[in-house]
């Protein structure tokens, strides 16, 4: 709000009764009026009644028609929360609408325009007040918003895109007072309007305070004219991102955040200011008609510049791709970090195949198990397997195989889980044996080990994992997980903070992990906030939401989840969520427990 505002409230605001203090998760908003106090020296009377007529007749009725609630009004600002970030977002389009309209009489010197911020963060209510990082970021936000303006963070564009009739203009990375991390800054502008007038607030912004260039891998594109091809080009997209990320001398952005741009026209400036990173590497894939050739075009591009730093075409013939990879790697690290001695530098990160069609079964599968389905996962084990089948010394189809058993397990579709978890063990312990520099196969050591409850394996092998490569954002929020089911749920809450930080396009399974630990932590409204932002409703997540609601005492809607998991999956029993590795015993069982009051038969 504005420094120079009066202490007397705008329309007679009496406090309310004393409150404990709790925590959750809103949507903060805060307006001011742009130029407040030549407004006041020119005519005070006349702005205190116009501002004050403001805000009774359009200011609250538009709060409260949003469904929500102004906590108070100081001078010329006002501070109100939502439980809904597309909600606040609705209602400042219409305030700031509405106010231009009503301006379009006024002359030039007596108009009121207001600037708003908008955040969504956790928020402390006590005595009828909110306080908070997430109240500070908001503040922060209303100072950079233009008159008639409004400014979003980062949390609260990635909730309201494509919720509300708006554009948006994204503003970079801005450094705000009181805020240790710097935060993404949005502008939003009802669909059809101009932005207000004034200096356009966008920079140029890369990850300038890191000891190590950041890179960003765009997803190469599938020249192949045949879009069944898409995940040869995406495995080989992603192949690249994991060994380049194994090199402490750069950073890379994780898949999940470049791939956000597959199939969308942008600019490398766009991709760079989005990213915060100076440095983007592009390329395609043309797989010939007979599948036994291939050609990989790549180019490594300083965006700050626009020069073409590298550029390579390789045509080669499908038993020499991990020698095309090599080449790829050395040569992009070569460019980015003068100081890489090739010559020193191990050629196998992780032990390759010379069998192509077993690293096709390999992409395949890989491929399959994000869709988190029963049909999809039998058939990801069956590409898995004939990988194993057809090279025994290829160590990802068995990281592959362990991680789709343990899903299958939790989802229900295992008629022997002891029996698929101990096997799901074995097979990382293998891809471990064959591949030790590959940080991969000993996160996924960590997550079956966690599932054989052998807790104290389980951490050592994420700690392992995040020694090889600490910059993967997943890598974080997989360890999460762990540390949630061990106990330590804030440590886990924070890695996966840490997590998105890293990940600004994060996928939806890292609320899922924050759900998880919100719950846990005894946050329940906030557990159920983050729950509610996974896009797959599979199983498991929907008894996570079940217990969710059993625990703010919303039964009724417990039960409506629970018909919906038998009635997709009418033998479902609660003997599944028995597998959950909680170290604790108490934690499992209170957590069945609630499950069991919701219907959900044993």
């Amino acid at each position: 709000m504005s420094s120079h505002a009066p202490s007397s409230s705008i329309g007679g605001e009496k406090p309310a009764g004393k409150m404990a203090a709790t925590r959750r998760l809103a949507a903060i908003l805060l307006m001011d009026v742009a130029g407040y106090s030549g407004l006041v020296s020119r005519d005070e009377a006349g702005t205190l009644a116009a501002l004050k007529r403001h805000f009774n007749e359009l200011v609250r009725p538009q709060v409260t028609g949003h469904e929500g609630r102004v906590v108070k009004t100081t001078g010329d600002g006002l501070l109100a929360e939502f439980s809904s970030a597309v909600q606040a977002v609705l209602c400042a389009l219409k305030i700031q609408d509405e106010m231009a309209r009503r301006n379009l009489d006024t002359s030039a010197d007596r108009q009121m325009q207001f600037r708003i911020g908008i955040n969504l963060g956790e928020v402390i209510f006590e005595d009828d007040d909110i306080f908070g990082d997430g109240v500070n970021i908001a503040a922060r936000l209303e100072n950079l918003a233009e008159p008639n303006g409004i400014c979003l963070s980062d949390d609260v564009y990635r909730h309201v895109k494509g919720k509300v009739p708006a554009d948006f203009q994204y503003l970079g990375f801005r450094s705000l007072k009181g805020v240790s991390e710097r935060i993404r800054v949005f502008r939003a502008v009802m669909t059809g309007r101009s932005p207000p007038e004034g200096p356009s607030q966008s920079q140029e912004i890369t990850r300038s305070q890191s000891p190590v260039p950041w890179v960003a891998v765009l997803p190469f594109d599938n020249l192949s004219g045949d879009p069944e091809q898409s995940y040869f080009s995406d495995g080989i997209t992603n192949d690249l991102i994991t060994d380049l990320s194994k090199f402490p001398e750069i950073a890379v952005i994780a898949s999940h955040s470049v791939f956000t741009y597959k199939n969308k026209p942008t600019t490398i400036a766009q991709v760079a200011a989005d990213l915060g990173v100076r440095y983007v590497v592009e390329g395609s894939v043309q797989r010939s008609g007979d599948g036994d050739t291939v050609r990989i075009n790549v180019q490594l591009i300083d965006a700050a510049s626009e020069t073409h730093l590298w550029s390579e075409r390789y045509k080669r013939r499908l038993n020499g791709l991990f020698e095309i990879y090599d080449e790829i790697v050395d040569r992009l690290v070569a460019s980015l970090v003068a100081r890489v001695e090739m010559s020193e530098r191990e050629r196998a990160l992780r032990k390759p195949t010379e069998n192509l069609e077993a690293y096709d079964h390999c992409l395949r599968g890989r491929e399959l198990w994000y869709r988190w389905d029963k049909d999809s996962n039998e058939r990801a084990q069956g590409h898995f397997r004939q990988a194993i089948s057809l090279d025994p010394g290829f160590a990802q189809p068995y990281r592959g195989l362990s991680y789709v058993l343990i899903q299958g397990c939790l989802s229900g579709w295992t008629d022997e889980p002891a029996a698929a978890i101990a096997e799901a063990r074995a097979l990382a312990e293998k891809a471990v044996a064959l591949s030790p520099a590959d940080f991969e196969n000993y996160s996924q050591l960590g997550f079956a080990s966690l599932y054989c409850r052998d807790f104290g394996r389980s951490l050592a092998s994420y700690e392992k994992a995040l020694e090889l490569n600490p910059n993967s954002a997943d890598l974080l929020a997989e360890m999460a997980d762990a540390l949630v089911h061990v106990g330590r749920t804030k440590e886990g809450i924070a890695k996966v903070v840490q997590a998105k930080e890293l990940n600004r396009f994060y996928p939806d399974w890292y609320d899922w992990v924050l759900g998880i630990g919100a719950f846990h932590d005894g946050r329940y409204e906030d557990a159920l906030d983050a729950l509610s932002r996974v896009g797959n409703l599979c199983t498991s997540l929907r008894c996570d939401l079940v217990a969710t609601y059993v625990r703010l005492g919303r039964l009724d809607e417990a039960r409506v989840l629970v018909r919906a998991i038998l009635e997709e999956q009418p033998t479902y029993r609660l003997a599944t969520e028995t597998l959950r590795p909680f170290k604790d015993p108490s934690v499992s069982g209170k957590f069945v427990a609630d499950l069991r009051l919701a219907g959900l038969p044993d």
